[in-house]
């Protein structure tokens, strides 16, 4: 399955073999009035995910790259110590087929994860080193070899602070007022420009529609 799903990954989405870690996809977020500092700071923010080597883990990148595709809407609805978590609404409705992990790609602070066992496809942003939380072995004691799935990290958006905003969202873990969440308006998949060799250049493949329904 993993050898299947990095050829359909290029053939979908193009192959960058200049690049081990070519696709990307932004986040284009709302933060709603009742955060603390939308006076100053306004609505807009942005995070960018550099997705996992597809050596490493092919199937739970290609599955994020269908969810980004696909997206209809979501939003961070859960503000725990340990992660911001989000609601993914699209195409992909079911969770990953397995528990893919590579221990060359731990759950470190600022790297993204699926949510749940079997996992997805609702995510999370850790926000501390998150290895034993939610590594091999780390919610079942039967079992020391399953984790988490990994989807990659945070490569914009730790140091502008907007994570740091999301977590400011007024109560801790699942909050059920809706207008308490920072809403995920639409999602891009972006690759390198060219055959890859342009370091640091991206351009857009895809993004979800400007204008989608709130529910």
């Amino acid at each position: 399955l993993q050898d299947a799903t990095r050829t359909l990954i290029k053939l979908r989405y193009g192959d960058f073999p200049q690049t081990a870690t070519p696709y990307r996809i932004k986040l284009d977020l709302e933060f709603q009035s009742t955060i603390p500092d939308f006076e100053t700071k306004g609505k807009d923010g942005t995070i960018v995910i550099e997705l996992a080597p597809i050596s490493l883990i092919p199937y739970s990148v290609y599955n994020f790259l269908e969810i980004a595709r696909t997206w209809k809407n979501g939003a961070f609805h859960r503000n725990a110590g340990h992660v911001l978590q989000a609601i993914a609404r699209s195409d992909v409705k079911q969770s990953m087929p397995f528990q893919e992990y590579s221990k060359e790609y731990p759950h470190k602070k600022y790297t993204v994860g699926y949510a749940g066992r079997p996992s997805g496809p609702e995510f999370y942003l850790s926000i501390q080193d998150n290895s034993k939380n939610h590594g091999p072995g780390s919610q079942q004691d039967h079992n020391p070899y399953e984790a988490d799935c990994i989807i990659g990290t945070i490569v914009q958006g730790v140091d502008d602070g907007t994570v740091a905003r999301i977590h400011t969202m007024p109560g801790k873990e699942f909050l059920n007022d809706k207008k308490k969440w920072v809403l995920i308006r639409r999602m891009h998949i972006v690759v390198p420009k060219g055959d890859g060799g342009s370091e640091g250049e991206y351009v857009e493949f895809s993004s979800s529609p400007a204008v989608i329904p709130d529910n």
